[in-house]
């Protein structure tokens, strides 16, 4: 599952299908792992970050690397030429939620450069080769790199940043 999703033709139908797969399993099942986790034998979560341009909460599951103070995401967007819309979201509204194994943290997101961009890369190549194929691909631009810190325990919301429980609108702002 890994190298098709990986590939060119698996990109073009993951970017258009797995994601929805996911939110339509989250909206189903709450507080359960996406599907695309066990599918692909993958760490996912879902980011909720409050959109750029809209202000509303927006929910997209992610491919999450554990690290020792957050987790690491990349936003290659399947190797694309433009950067999901999360990417945006997060440089605009830095404070999000993300729900692991149902469990929503509330983060604030910093984009990584130099060290912590490869410790970042090591740590999502460890679970998902793929990425290497996405940077290829998505032919120079920066990926856009960031470390997912958490803001206070793990199922206590803040106020700051979306409500995870709120409207779940599509990706895209």
């Amino acid at each position: 599952m890994r190298r098709l999703v990986a590939s060119r033709p698996g990109s073009w139908v993951s970017k258009r299908l797995l994601h929805r797969l996911d939110l339509v399993g989250h909206r189903m099942a709450p507080h359960h792992a996406p599907p695309s986790q066990w599918l692909a034998a993958v760490p996912v979560g879902l980011l909720t970050t409050t959109g750029a341009r809209s202000g509303q909460p927006r929910t997209v599951p992610l491919l999450v690397a554990p690290l020792d103070d957050g987790w690491g995401v990349i936003a290659s967007h399947y190797g694309s030429a433009r950067p999901p819309a999360w990417f945006f979201n997060l440089r605009a509204h830095p404070d999000a939620v993300l729900e692991l194994d149902g469990v929503p943290q509330p983060v604030r997101a910093e984009q990584v450069h130099g060290a912590d961009r490869e410790r970042v890369r090591e740590a999502v190549l460890s679970f998902y080769d793929g990425y290497a194929a996405y940077e290829e691909r998505a032919g120079g631009r920066d990926l856009g790199f960031f470390v997912l810190r958490p803001t206070a325990p793990p199922g206590q919301h803040t106020g700051t940043g979306p409500d995870p429980g709120s409207d779940q609108g599509p990706e895209h702002d």
